[in-house]
């Protein structure tokens, strides 16, 4: 991991949650079914639910990030292979699969990126990099499903437009156990200040 200093100005801070909608998070979302580890996913639900909060009491900016398809599925084009294929299949985010997870709506004030193309990263095709620029935010924490799809992909994106970003690694489930290791090993020294959520709580 790296040993960045972690910058707790919440005027400064953006907290940035990935996909907390049913799809990932209900028992009968689509692909929930596929967190092959239960205690990690659980203790990452868990873990979300403490820092919304504190971020929130820090006034810090939370931003929501969710995508949400038409039926035919034609932004995905004709996927073969990866997402693009997976999500048709399981019918993913759409109708209320697209909804927001009880207890992760957001609140009045939050902003809310929505308008994603079908990219894995939250910057691909959106507003939140101008956001967070004309907010004068460089510092963020990333947190949310899955830890090496769309979370990885908005910490890589992250990195290479400059932000200082921090990933808060158990707040952010990953399909198996050796998926959440290899992403503390191989991919966070690189791209990212990998901290847990108790790491967020004390921040003074």
């Amino acid at each position: 991991m790296t040993n960045h200093v972690v910058n707790a100005d919440a005027e400064k801070s953006a907290l940035i949650l990935i996909e907390y909608v049913n799809d990932w998070l209900a028992p009968t979302g689509g692909i929930n079914g596929q967190f092959q580890d239960r205690e990690q996913f659980d203790l990452a639900v868990a873990n979300s639910e403490k820092v919304l909060e504190e971020a929130r009491r820090r006034d810090m900016d939370v931003i929501h990030v969710t995508v949400r398809f038409e039926p035919a599925y034609k932004v995905l084009g004709k996927g073969k292979y990866g997402l693009r294929k997976m999500m048709p299949g399981y019918r993913s985010f759409l109708g209320e699969q697209a909804d927001f997870f009880p207890g992760f709506e957001p609140q009045d004030g939050e902003f809310v990126v929505s308008e994603r193309p079908g990219g894995s990263s939250a910057f691909a095709g959106t507003t939140l990099d101008s956001y967070l620029r004309n907010n004068r935010i460089f510092d963020i924490y990333v947190m949310g499903f899955a830890l090496r799809q769309c979370v990885e992909s908005t910490v890589r994106n992250a990195h290479d437009l400059g932000y200082h970003t921090n990933v808060i690694y158990d707040a952010s489930a990953a399909f198996t156990r050796e998926q959440q290791t290899s992403f503390l090993s191989d991919i966070a020294p690189f791209y990212a200040n990998a901290i847990t959520a108790r790491e967020f709580l004390t921040q003074a």
